[in-house]
């Protein structure tokens, strides 16, 4: 728009709307070329209805995502174009259709989705080919909005290959210079919509006016998703920023994140970090650390930041460098193992750095001018993970903290981040796969740091959750409990995995099934089941002759088979289940006979069945015992 790298502009009064009071300055900028023009196109020249499909190119960027917004909450189905490195923010917003849009796949892959009907409406911004080959998915009757600048169609040559559909090219500038009444009308309905709720902001990078230089050439090359905004301060205050004359700490300051925090900060421009942890470093790792940070003043402090004593004598210690200015709290340990498993002194070795730690230091830099106090807590303290209520409970207090810090006037934040890739546990095993086949992904890290920076100065938040994320599965296959909060798909029984059968469906086909057949249909959905708590994509690659343990079936696990077990049977099975069937095929072979015992299919074993006999306790850990024992106990109790 004219005058939009301006500090101060003139405007007609009726283009001037109110500022919801939800959005900040940056997020409202986003408004109105996007939004504008993407309401335009989709409602006052194409019309949309509810339940129309709709190609949206470039579907991440400032007017294709604003085109996202606008087609969801009327009700349409989206086909998106993006980077396929962008993909996953599409997928994490709930489009489902989304296609690569540097090559031409996008026409068959959306004649095959649409049986060959094609698409009601094409939003295009693409050149060359693309045109012909999106004409080509347009539905006979369609409407293709053009918004491009280059290379765009006459309406003739879209005559020839679309006699019947309509054609739309349009310039917004041009639009707001002969209709401004219009556009006024048009941006008063988006603010109330925008107001209500009804639609969000788009996502926005923001560069100081001193870096418009560094803003053109992050758009040049395609970094970003939805919107790049200039920022203009007043001179009397200066933009926030890392400081080569300030110190920076970063606690967990040794580990894999807190490294890469520390590269980010120096690349900044950080000239001094305190990098803290609880163990000291051998001299050859401390001599590869001031080797890669060698253009800077780095201390590296050995503290465990739950001992009020150490911390205040780091603390202490950096007093002769500049003002300590801001902090990054990465400090945090793990001890895994099911509720019933944990102890006093596994919660608290968890809760100590997180929860200790947080508040000492907290109270020991309360007069502190610090430009941030960033705490790094975890997806764990929103959605749950299993096995981890102490390590939940432990990043709970981070994300409280950081709301009664902001309270009291201080900055604050606490960003609940899901696994990074290739960092820490996400580096280990097979972690990765295994979120993956419960609809969440991993955090690519230069994305991560990109997310950082946009929140290292925000006043805004108190807390932002971070993490990659297709919702609809995540509801169906994390848990029992999520997947009763969303509406389950109505595919047919025989369309579906096995092991994806719902508990009330696996039943209905066991009844209806002869007697002859169960042994057949036990042993492919314990095949199915079993692949999917490992996270593996293969249920027919499992041996169902190999052991549970050496398929990757520990105790934890095992609880996870026999309570799957239980929900699919609609029954009561053993808590020994796995340690005494400890195959597929014998666990087959005992829920076969089981069954043709009783023709109900009822399971529900007596107290002599479930009762654990000496033997078998023998065989259980400590741990493993006093969990087999409340698990008994919590059955008699019901």
């Amino acid at each position: 728009m004219s005058g939009s790298f301006s500090q101060y502009v003139t405007v007609d009064a009726p283009l001037v709307v109110s500022i919801p009071e939800s959005l900040s300055f940056a997020e409202a900028a986003t408004i109105p070329g996007a939004f504008l023009t993407a309401y335009y196109g989709l409602h006052h020249l194409a019309k949309i209805q509810p339940g129309e499909k709709v190609l949206i190119h470039a579907a991440t960027g400032g007017v294709g995502l604003a085109a996202v917004h606008l087609a969801q909450a009327m009700g349409a189905e989206i086909f998106a174009t993006a980077s396929p490195s962008k993909g996953y923010f599409l997928r994490s917003i709930g489009v489902k259709h989304i296609m690569n849009s540097r090559t031409l796949d996008f026409a068959d892959e959306i004649t095959e989705i649409t049986h060959g009907k094609g698409v009601d409406i094409v939003l295009n911004c693409l050149t060359g080919e693309f045109i012909p080959k999106s004409l080509s998915v347009l539905a006979d009757n369609g409407r293709f909005v053009e918004i491009g600048k280059l290379g765009i169609w006459e309406a003739i040559q879209v005559e020839q290959i679309k006699p019947n559909a309509a054609y739309f090219v349009f310039d917004l500038l041009q639009v707001t210079q002969q209709q401004p009444d219009l556009i006024a009308a048009m941006l008063r309905q988006l603010t109330q919509q925008f107001t209500a709720g009804k639609l969000k902001p788009l996502p926005c990078k923001i560069f100081p006016a001193e870096q418009v230089i560094d803003a053109f050439r992050y758009m040049q090359q395609a970094k970003h998703i939805g919107k790049i905004a200039i920022a203009h301060h007043h001179k009397n205050t200066p933009t926030p920023s890392i400081c080569s004359d300030a110190t920076y700490l970063i606690t967990g300051g040794l580990g894999d994140l807190g490294l890469l925090v520390a590269k980010f900060l120096a690349d900044k421009g950080a000239k001094n970090l305190v990098l803290m942890g609880r163990n000291q470093p051998t001299q050859e790792v401390i001599e590869r650390l001031k080797a890669q940070f060698a253009d800077i003043n780095l201390i590296i402090a050995q503290a465990d930041v739950a001992n009020t004593s150490q911390l205040t004598q780091v603390l202490t210690d950096i007093e002769s460098l500049p003002p300590l200015r801001g902090i990054i709290y990465a400090a945090g340990i793990l001890d895994d193992g099911i509720l019933q498993q944990q102890t006093w002194e596994r919660f608290e070795k968890v809760l100590a750095p997180k929860v200790q730690g947080a508040w000492n230091l907290h109270l020991l830099t309360r007069n502190c001018p610090l430009d941030f106090y960033i705490m790094f807590s975890s997806v764990a303290s929103l959605l749950g993970s299993a096995g981890q209520a102490n390590y939940a409970a432990a990043n709970s207090f981070l994300d409280a903290l950081a709301h009664t810090r902001n309270q009291a006037g201080s900055l604050t934040l606490s960003i609940n981040w899901g696994a990074w890739s290739g960092l820490g546990l996400a580096a280990k095993g097979d972690l990765e796969q295994q979120l993956q086949s419960k609809g969440m992904g991993t955090i690519n890290p230069q994305q991560g740091l990109e997310v950082l920076e946009q929140l290292l100065f925000s006043s805004e938040f108190s807390q932002v959750g971070v993490v990659p994320i297709d919702w609809a599965q995540w509801w169906q296959k994390n848990s029992p409990f999520y997947s009763q909060l969303a509406i389950p798909p109505t595919t047919p029984l025989m369309q579906q995995k096995c092991g994806d059968v719902p508990p009330q469906s696996f039943l209905r086909q066991l009844e209806n099934a002869s007697k002859t057949t169960h042994h057949e249909l036990i042993i492919e959905y314990m095949r199915s089941l079993v692949a999917k708590i490992l996270g593996l994509n293969s249920p027919h690659s499992l041996d169902a002759h190999q052991g549970f343990a050496d398929l990757g079936i520990d105790s934890l696990t095992s609880v996870e088979l026999r309570n799957q077990l239980q929900s699919s049977l609609g029954c009561t099975l053993p808590s020994t289940l796995a340690f005494d069937y400890p195959t597929i095929a014998k666990l087959t072979d005992y829920l076969t006979e089981k069954l043709l015992q009783n023709s109900s299919f009822d399971l529900k074993k007596s107290n002599a069945d479930i009762n654990p006999t000496v033997a078998q306790m023998q065989q259980l850990t400590e741990a493993e015992a006093e969990a087999l024992l409340l698990d008994e106990l919590e059955n008699l109790l019901k």
